[in-house]
């Protein structure tokens, strides 16, 4: 069974071995010094409980299993769309470090699942269109494409690819909590070499400009003691709850339907004969990029060395 199973399945238990564990997870990434407070754990509780339920609410909505396969490429109109060709489909498995450890691990059994992100494009071309009987030419067309597939938390099932990629989201929504503290640490910093910046101004400064400087200066300390203030582990709850109580604000799945032919070109929707319908679910906030993501069942995947998969690059840019 697993761990969000068990914190999910028989009721709300504050006092689970499960609960408290995803709290020092938690805490350890944003300020292991937490752990000596006399808030910790028992106010971290609902906070932690409340981004828990969401990441794993999360993990299930997004979309899946989707087969990948040698005979995907040419049956599954969506396989077909996000990869420019079958080939392609293999050299995901072949570069993901993640993929490849696990196989390296573990018999890849019928399916490996995994979560698969890419990065999606959109860029306009002129080409050629078909408008009744007559050819136009210099036709502004849409391209959709996908680059940077990757493939992350590999499973032998599907239950435990969503529970690796909650605890992944799980750490996304604490890395959002360190952040806030890191841009305060970041603000005292600016502020203090604002302050040592307008000091050193001071001592050349003539009688004139003296009156004014020192009531900046002042002010400008004042200010730096309210970020002092708030930099103390006991304001840390502040940002657990900013976080966990509104999660969707900081990581979210989007729904993008959209029709594309088979050369990756977008078209309107009243032309359903013209392509197929697809939608491309977008994960927000996950980090630098929005993915677009799926959950996949990997097959008739085999382990790769380091040393060939430079040969294979090295080939690929001969060419």
């Amino acid at each position: 069974m697993g761990v969000f199973t068990q914190l999910f399945s028989f009721g709300h238990d504050e006092d689970s071995p499960e609960l408290m564990r995803a709290i020092d997870r938690a805490v350890s990434k944003v300020e292991p010094l937490l752990r000596q407070s006399g808030a910790y754990p028992d106010d971290y509780r609902k906070s932690v409980m409340a981004g828990l339920k969401y990441a794993h609410s999360l993990a299930m909505s997004v979309p899946g299993p989707l087969t990948l396969d040698a005979d995907a490429y040419s049956k599954d109109s969506y396989v077909h769309a996000i990869f420019p060709s079958k080939d392609y489909i293999e050299d995901a498995f072949r570069s993901s470090l993640a993929m490849q450890s696990y196989l390296r691990e573990n018999s890849s059994g019928d399916c490996v699942y995994a979560l698969m992100g890419m990065s999606r494009h959109e860029k306009t071309m002129m080409g050629m269109e078909l408008l009744g009987q007559v050819v136009q030419h210099d036709v502004a067309q849409h391209v959709v494409y996908f680059t940077g597939h990757t493939l992350e938390n590999p499973a032998p099932d599907e239950q435990q690819a969503r529970e690796l990629m909650a605890w992944s989201f799980f750490d996304s929504l604490v890395d959002k909590v360190a952040k806030r503290v890191d841009a305060r640490k970041q603000e005292l910093h600016s502020q203090r070499q604002e302050a040592d910046m307008l000091m050193a101004r001071m001592h050349v400064a003539d009688v004139e400009q003296r009156p004014a400087m020192e009531e900046e200066l002042s002010s400008m300390l004042s200010e730096m003691q309210d970020t002092t203030r708030a930099l103390s582990l006991r304001h840390y709850l502040d940002d657990f709850e900013a976080v966990m109580f509104n999660p969707e604000q900081y990581l979210s799945l989007k729904a993008t339907p959209m029709i594309l032919d088979d050369l990756g070109i977008r078209r309107k929707t009243d032309g359903m004969k013209q392509g197929h319908k697809v939608v491309f679910n977008e994960l927000i906030g996950f980090d630098r990029r929005d993915w677009a993501v799926m959950l996949v069942c990997a097959r008739d995947m085999q382990t790769e060395t380091f040393t060939n998969r430079l040969d294979t690059a090295y080939r690929r840019l001969s060419i």
